[in-house]
């Protein structure tokens, strides 16, 4: 490979590390050409990029790009899924390929990026488990709100009882007058 392609790989690869949120570095090895285009497939589908690098490469563009020191990872075959709209998105959709793939037993995750720092692969697999961020977001705001809720009724309650009691003693007036 030329030297002008290497560092417009360089350049292109910065680019895209300096954009993304969050990342998956694994080991597609022993996937076949079949396996990885469907691979591409999925997780294009959920706006995510799968490329395949060399470790120097990815290392020198890791570099440029201030992420902190990933030579313990780039090792071996990598790829690496680049998620630009979520932090977790990378994870969770290569756990899901993972689980629903009929044969990933090649494919491994090696490690991932979050806040331009390498996580493990236990990390990763931790992080796919997160509810996507509108769920947690729901969880917060019903966090916050149940205590409000609860206080609203317990202040509400006096007055509500007050009128409860004025209308049924209205009633037991009414019902005797017509009698």
């Amino acid at each position: 490979m030329a030297t002008a392609e290497k560092a417009a790989i360089i350049q292109e690869m910065t680019d895209k590390l300096t954009r993304a949120r969050g990342a998956v570095f694994v080991k597609t090895e022993g996937l076949t050409v079949a396996e990885t285009q469907d691979l591409r497939r999925k997780l294009r589908a959920q706006g995510i990029e799968l490329r395949v690098v060399k470790n120097t490469l990815l290392r020198i563009a890791s570099q440029a790009a201030e992420y902190q020191d990933l030579s313990s990872i780039l090792t071996g075959q990598t790829a690496i899924a680049l998620s630009y709209t979520d932090e977790v998105a990378a994870a969770k959709a290569i756990s899901d390929y993972l689980r629903t793939a009929k044969s990933v037993k090649p494919m491994v995750v090696k490690a991932g990026i979050l806040e331009k720092a390498p996580i493990t692969a236990k990390q990763v697999e931790d992080l796919a488990k997160i509810p996507p961020r509108d769920q947690l977001r729901g969880q917060v705001v019903g966090t916050v709100m149940a205590p409000l809720n609860e206080t609203y009724g317990v202040l509400s309650a006096p007055l509500r009882d007050l009128i409860n009691t004025l209308e049924a003693r209205i009633r037991q007036l009414g019902g005797a007058e017509a009698a």
